[in-house]
């Protein structure tokens, strides 16, 4: 279903300069513009079971392709990825959504492609609402987490986590590791096979009605909390 996009990556991962990627530009466009009408299709199946994503479409979604080098050892100045993140305004959302992400198996960055969602590096208000929620619906957020479809779907993403508690919080926390994370983004493998099948969508849907409770939980806290200036 993605077979152009995937071929592009695939080309780009061996040719990331400027000049190959300006004699290319139209593969880039068609690549492009496969991938965004893909992203379209997710976000109207998508807002049939989740309508808080609003009216939002690709053009929103979508990540650049170009990198920002500024304060990078690795200067290349392309992504070898593309990427969406479908929620209530795009890309810049502060929102729990839906993120969709290909890449070719030995591009260098996750090396895979995969459904995710949750919120990925939330900023501090965001990240001390969730957190919050969390410690004072400890049980129903583990009820979520550990379900056993949930969890036999999803894996958490590696991210930073802290060595205490964080601050506000009482150190004798039974379920402290639930909010020492800085990241509360979960996410599945999307294999070779099922990325370039007929069934991507279906498959894509089926794994985001899944991460529907934990966006709902996470824009409860952040709704409620940031409204009350935590």
């Amino acid at each position: 279903m993605l077979q152009t996009s995937i071929s592009f990556l695939g080309e780009l991962i061996a040719n990331n300069h400027k000049e190959w990627f300006d004699a290319h530009r139209n593969d880039y466009r068609e690549a492009k513009d496969e991938f965004d009408r893909f992203v379209d299709r997710l976000i109207d199946e998508i807002r049939l079971f989740d309508p808080t994503i609003g009216s939002i479409t690709a053009k929103d979604c979508v990540f650049r392709i170009y990198r920002d080098v500024r304060f990078s050892n690795d200067k290349t100045p392309y992504k070898n990825h593309f990427g969406a993140y479908i929620a209530q305004g795009g890309r810049k959302s502060l929102s729990g959504g839906y993120y969709f992400h290909i890449e070719p198996a030995n591009a260098g960055y996750l090396n895979h492609s995969m459904w995710a969602g949750g919120i990925h590096s939330p900023d501090a208000p965001t990240l001390k609402a969730i957190r919050t929620d969390i410690y004072e619906y400890a049980e129903e957020y583990k009820d979520m987490i550990h379900n056993r479809e949930f969890a036999g779907t999803f894996k958490w993403f590696h991210g930073n986590m802290l060595s205490s508690a964080p601050k506000g919080f009482p150190k004798d926390f039974a379920d402290m590791d639930l909010i020492k994370r800085k990241d509360y983004t979960f996410y599945r493998h999307i294999d070779e096979k099922t990325l370039l099948s007929d069934r991507l969508i279906e498959e894509s849907i089926r794994v985001y009605r899944l991460m529907l409770p934990l966006n709902r939980f996470m824009n409860r806290a952040i709704q409620y909390h940031l409204e009350t200036d935590l």
